[in-house]
């Protein structure tokens, strides 16, 4: 199958990066062949290819079941979404979850049976950008600044109990 990301053709007109948790991935696929027993779509987010270089985690492995390069956020969750009912040609928005990796990553569409079997696979590595995603600043530069003076409060006031305990001790 053949499976694109993005507003409308061409695809490779690339949008501006993801907010995790805020923004949606517009996903199109086509081509894919209606075999017996095809029920459903699973969608992965993978990390390009730059993105895994000397990072074994996230190691490419031909086999579906085992590619960890499609492994995109801190639980290690293995789908971006799961049970989209079977179509040969569609369209879907997906939002991008908040625990998502601040990385670049293609969209990979699985075709399954029932049983769970990968049957079909397409991937928008070659007809799309590269998504790229970033993640909340949740830290306002007031609060960094709040942080950093109770850091250098707490040192100081370690540092002049431990100098009075000493004297008292002495």
């Amino acid at each position: 199958g053949v499976v694109a990301v993005g507003p409308s053709t061409p695809y490779l007109t690339c949008g501006p990066d993801l907010l995790a948790g805020a923004s949606k991935i517009k996903v199109h696929w086509s081509n894919f062949t209606a075999m017996t027993g095809v029920t459903s779509f699973s969608v992965k987010l993978c990390y390009t290819a730059d993105k895994i270089i000397e990072r074994p985690w996230r190691k490419f492995v031909g086999e579906i079941n085992k590619n960890k390069q499609c492994w995109q956020t801190a639980k290690l969750a293995k789908f971006l979404k799961q049970g989209i009912a079977f179509e040969s040609s569609g369209e879907l928005e997906i939002e991008v979850p908040m625990n998502t990796a601040a990385s670049t990553y293609t969209i990979q569409m699985l075709s399954q049976n029932a049983a769970g079997n990968y049957l079909e696979w397409g991937d928008s590595v070659k007809t799309s950008c590269k998504i790229t995603t970033t993640s909340y600043d949740n830290q306002p530069a007031s609060l960094q600044g709040v942080q950093a003076f109770f850091c250098v409060f707490s040192i100081l006031v370690l540092v002049v109990a431990y100098t009075y305990d000493r004297s008292k001790q002495a």
